[in-house]
């Protein structure tokens, strides 16, 4: 039954949405969900189907989809992950005229190549080879003339890739928002399937922000920049250098990397390189990036991974994850409690970066926990599979109405696809090895031994003061209890389903007591001559006696009934 808040909520998504081309939209999505009888529940493979045929937006709302498997059913966020997006790549003439537009120049001022043929092709945008002209048009100067660009900037003769955005591609996708909203509050209104209707409107949220970064290549700009300013500090590690000056929120141009995949083993062996020694070097910059840095690859597939003259290079940098200092903080505190075996500390570290969507039972959430490290206490570090211990913090979490932030569900998923190229390029690279040496080296880094100092310090004098205070608190805690100034209180509850069963076995035993005496005094009245009678019997006892019989037979079936439910574990 939809509550008020579901259809106020459907109200206002609706009149939101009066757009002609909107309306003509809507009427398609709903063509299609009617098709797939949305309304009577959704297989995983069927919700994989429906989410193709309404097209990328929705298919990029099920990709996100499936890299939170703490909030829908692991079976659905496993058949997400097949999803892919069927774009045919735009004409040349259009890639030309979006580059000519963001350039402010024909695009061949800049470029003396442009290879038609696209390097590749998604919902969003598409790639193309370049090469820098021998004197490059720069940008307007405040005369509105053309300057020259220095080569320092952009040297002639390199070969760029140039990233150029597809057109009406962000009016479309933020149209399609809107219409996922008006068809969330839709889907509110009815019965889903269990666990999928809970955070419908989460994953439009996290939707809306994704695709507006993704959309905006300024964003995916300063992500470069700051990306390649912190792999400074780690040898062997690169990501394709941007060049801001012709770039736009339209087209991003950087440095073409061309290099082998790194789980292409073949083409690395052929160079002299060792891909044990290249999946090392991988695993400790992801983890840096993580726990020093706060800034992690976001979608650290093979694809996104390319190795250039021995140095790995991190390209597509679309999608990136940030964790702040509390954040980071939180992870280092999990995995020393995970190192610990403490499934106390694990849990409150849990519960202080969740959001919580109904009931949690904290006893049954610490005995889960305790469980699962007891399990892996057992296991040697480089055997445990990273990706299946998050996969199962996250469905428990799931099963107790909590949900992780996006952060920690984007760096699940990425910790994932890092162990899956570990796993094709170096099997014996452990990432759990390697953050548990972090930590380590975390604990004893002088500022934290310094901040640590400075909390016990601060602790321990709090405690000096309270307990300078104590003798006085329970003396006036004793005089107040002496003149009966002290009352305790209690409130007890008792579960809902355990009223029911003392309801239901209380009326049970009052209707077998009602049916005893009607058959005692029936058989009394038996033994008078009470007028009238029925073949000699009193009919009063007559009477009595069928009603005995049918409070008794329906206290038999109802015992019947209580013991089948408790069986099959139903409510009483």
């Amino acid at each position: 039954m939809p509550t008020i808040k579901e259809f106020v909520q459907f109200a206002r998504e609706s009149r939101q949405d009066k757009g002609t081309e909107s309306r003509k939209r809507l009427h398609e999505i709903e063509h299609i969900v009617r098709k797939y009888h949305v309304f009577s529940g959704l297989t995983p493979e069927k919700a994989t189907h429906l989410l193709e045929d309404l097209g990328p937006t929705f298919v990029k709302m099920g990709q996100i989809a499936a890299n939170r498997s703490d909030i829908i059913p692991q079976a659905y966020a496993d058949a997400f992950k097949q999803l892919r997006a069927d774009v045919p790549p735009m004409p040349f003439e259009t890639v030309e005229a979006t580059l000519n537009a963001s350039l402010g120049h024909p695009w061949t001022e800049t470029f003396d190549v442009l290879e038609p043929t696209p390097l590749g092709s998604a919902s969003i945008a598409q790639v193309h080879k370049a090469r820098i002209a021998e004197n490059p048009r720069g940008p307007r100067n405040a005369k509105g003339e053309y300057a020259p660009i220095s080569e320092d900037i952009l040297v002639p003769g390199m070969w760029v890739a140039v990233k150029v955005r597809r057109p009406n591609v962000a009016e479309k996708m933020l149209s399609d928002l809107a219409l996922i909203r008006h068809v969330v509050a839709l889907v509110g209104l009815t019965n889903t399937t269990d666990g999928i209707k809970l955070s419908l409107m989460d994953l439009v949220d996290e939707l809306e922000r994704t695709t507006k970064q993704e959309i905006n290549f300024c964003v995916e700009l300063e992500n470069l920049v700051k990306f390649r300013r912190l792999l400074a500090d780690q040898p062997g590690i690169e990501c394709p250098r941007p060049f801001p000056v012709i770039s736009s929120d339209d087209v991003l141009v950087m440095e073409y990397v061309q290099g082998p995949m790194i789980n292409d083993l073949e083409a690395i062996r052929a160079e002299g390189l060792d891909p044990a020694q290249l999946g090392h070097t991988l695993a400790e910059s992801y983890v840096t990036q993580v726990v020093e840095n706060g800034f992690f690859h976001a979608d650290p597939h093979a694809g996104n991974i390319l190795v250039r003259d021995g140095t790995i290079v991190w390209i597509d940098l679309g999608m990136v994850g940030t964790l702040n200092a509390s954040e980071r903080g939180t992870i280092m505190r999990m995995m020393h409690a995970a190192a610990e075996n403490d499934a106390f500390a694990v849990m409150e570290a849990l519960l202080a970066c969740s959001t919580t969507h109904g009931e949690v039972d904290h006893g049954r959430l610490l005995e889960q926990l305790a469980n699962l490290l007891t399990l892996y206490s057992t296991i040697n570090l480089a055997d445990i599979d990273v990706g299946a211990v998050l996969t199962q913090i996250l469905e428990l979490l799931r099963t107790q109405n909590m949900s992780l932030p996006p952060a920690f569900t984007l760096l699940a998923r990425s910790m994932v696809a890092v162990e899956g190229v570990l796993v094709e390029v170096a099997p014996q690279e452990s990432i759990v090895k390697i953050i548990s040496h972090h930590v380590r080296s975390h604990d004893l880094n002088l500022e934290t031994i310094e901040a640590k100092a400075r909390e016990l310090t601060i602790a321990a004098l709090s405690s000096a003061e309270s307990l300078t205070r104590l003798p006085t608190q329970a003396s006036h805690t004793l005089q107040m209890l002496n003149r009966g100034q002290i009352s305790v209180g209690a409130d007890l509850e008792i579960p809902a389903n355990a009223l029911a069963a003392l309801y239901s076995v209380s009326g049970t035993i009052a209707m077998a007591l009602i049916s005893a005496g009607l058959f005692v005094g029936s058989s009394m009245l038996c033994t008078t001559n009470m007028a009238p009678k029925l073949l000699g019997v009193p009919v009063l006892g007559v009477l009595g006696y069928i009603g005995a019989f049918v409070l008794g037979a329906y206290v038999v079936w109802r015992n019947i009934v209580i013991r089948h439910r408790q069986k099959n574990d139903e409510r009483l």
